[in-house]
């Protein structure tokens, strides 16, 4: 009875002592679920067979971007995001140049939440413009609209420093689909093939986890 009841001792003795360890072992370190807001700066780059004067002397510029998401689960996540990209106007005569990006799409968060570290990729649809000031067109200076939808994919990272913060880096392409073009004001009946991708980095809060 005695020799019964010291092993019923040890035992209650050793799950006490272990479970700190096990929870330790099992902490969370991550979330994707609910809803986030996130800031981050970019570099957007472009390509386009018709505007190809401007690709290849304003190929690139810098811009801010907010996005907004609502994780359905750990896995699928809803987001909507807007970047405003101002471009290099270095070799282009040209008053401004900016594009805006308003997307949509679905992002898939892999990993687990006991880990810091969160792939994803994402899938979406956006809407893009682009804005030429006061350019040089032959001998006049023209204001240039080319807007129009293409598809969006992308994949990243975020890295958690601590519950609900994180860093994010990612990168996205956007084709497909072309832009229609305003030349001062009045709608043409020309189309333009535009492609872009941003890499971007900033910082995300989950407010599930405040």
């Amino acid at each position: 009875m005695r020799l019964s009841s010291i092993f019923l001792l040890f035992l209650l003795a050793g799950l006490v002592g272990s479970a700190p360890a096990f929870s330790q072992t099992i902490r969370q370190k991550s979330t994707t679920e609910g809803l986030s807001l996130g800031l981050q700066g970019h570099m957007l780059g472009w390509s386009s067979d018709y505007f190809q004067f401007l690709d290849e002397n304003s190929g690139n510029g810098i811009g801010l971007g907010g996005r907004v998401g609502f994780g359905l689960t750990q896995r699928f996540e809803v987001f909507a995001q807007y970047d405003r990209t101002k471009m290099n106007l270095k070799n282009i005569d040209a008053e401004s140049f900016q594009f805006t990006n308003l997307t949509g799409g679905v992002r898939f968060n892999f990993s687990a939440t006991t880990h810091a570290l969160r792939p994803f990729a994402e899938l979406g649809y956006v809407h893009r413009a682009g804005k030429v000031d006061q350019v040089i067109n032959n001998n006049a200076y023209d204001n240039i609209l080319f807007k129009g939808g293409a598809a969006h994919i992308g994949a990243g990272l975020h890295y958690f420093l601590s519950l609900p913060v994180a860093l994010t880096l990612n990168g996205s392409f956007q084709a497909g689909g072309k832009s229609a073009i305003d030349l001062n004001g009045e709608r043409t009946t020309d189309k333009a093939d535009v492609s872009t991708f941003r890499i971007s980095a900033g910082i995300v809060l989950y407010f599930s986890e405040l």
